[in-house]
């Protein structure tokens, strides 16, 4: 007689618990469910924002543009003037960050980094924790011209001025501090190198604070040079924008490019009208200065839209 033996089947969940007595105890036995891991899901989350899933992206190439541009938070007056802008045919060779690009040289002003570079004498402004100092020092290594000298301007200057001391050591460059307008004036005459003012902080929302350092730039006959972090919030951005503008200058450098993810809100002080030439990648003193085009700008949008890790920029 042919022996079958019993399949063994999963308890169903609503299976009552089952009493056994085992060598003098009374064991308990409940059924086991199966946990659900839904993996799309997990991988999909934001590293900005945990728990929340990437947005879906629209199908149509003008349409995911500009969905780029709101998750990057540009100012959405500058979404609708880029946007505008985005050639409705393309070459078919052409690709999405090139559209971009295209569409962004229309809406923004970039300039070249060389009209800041080749000034005899360059100010630097921009609120407190921009990275001024070390953007002064990026200046002065990639100038070509010889004789190269900081003045530490004391105009707004809180607390400790010494890094910029620090960055001239190592560079082999001398510093001089001046601590009013004349005193800088003094400094600058009849030098035929190049001269590079660092100032002090000035609070974004602060007019009068802006608005001091106009004898400054008159002083040493300089080209002001804006530095705002990658991170400014737009309000910020066009607030310090707007005071320098009145001040006479235009151009902009965009700091710590490589350490954040959505680069939307510094852009609002192209709403402005300031020139963008150059952003700052690393935090080294010597190196990674770098002209910010429509194309550096384009693909740097796009990858930090939608990759959380990739978009970083190489340092060197």
């Amino acid at each position: 007689m042919a022996v079958t033996k019993a399949r063994k089947t999963r308890p169903s969940p609503n299976a009552p618990i089952i009493l056994r007595r085992a060598r003098g105890r009374l064991r308990v036995r409940r059924p086991q469910r199966e946990t659900t891991f839904d993996l799309l899901s997990t991988v999909a989350r934001d590293g900005v924002d945990p728990g929340m899933p990437e947005p879906s992206w629209p199908s149509g190439d003008a349409a995911f543009l500009t969905a780029v541009l709101r998750a990057q938070r540009v100012p959405e007056p500058l979404v609708q003037r880029i946007s505008a802008a985005i050639p409705l045919s393309a070459p078919s060779n052409s690709t999405l960050a090139d559209r971009l690009s295209e569409a962004l040289a229309i809406g923004l002003d970039f300039g070249p980094l060389e009209d800041v570079l080749n000034a005899p004498r360059v100010l630097v402004a921009g609120p407190a924790g921009a990275g001024k100092t070390t953007l002064a020092a990026k200046l002065a290594a990639r100038a070509d011209r010889a004789g190269v000298r900081f003045v530490n301007a004391l105009a707004g200057r809180v607390g400790d001025s010494s890094q910029l001391a620090e960055y001239a050591a190592t560079l082999g460059m001398p510093v001089m501090e001046a601590a009013a307008p004349e005193m800088l004036a003094a400094a600058v005459h009849g030098n035929e190198g190049t001269v590079v003012v660092d100032t002090g902080g000035v609070d974004a929302s602060d007019g009068q604070a802006w608005e001091s350092l106009r004898p400054w730039i008159a002083a040493a006959d300089a080209v002001p040079l804006l530095v705002l972090p990658a991170n400014a919030s737009v309000e910020d951005a066009l607030t310090a924008a707007r005071a320098f503008r009145a001040l006479g200058g235009r151009h902009l450098a965009v700091t710590r490019f490589d350490m954040v993810r959505r680069v939307g809100g510094v852009l609002g002080a192209a709403m402005e009208g300031v020139t963008l030439v150059a952003v700052s990648v690393t935090p080294h003193f010597a190196y990674g200065l770098r002209p910010l085009t429509a194309d550096v700008l384009a693909r740097r949008l796009l990858s930090g839209a939608l990759d959380e890790t990739r978009w970083q920029a190489p340092a060197a």
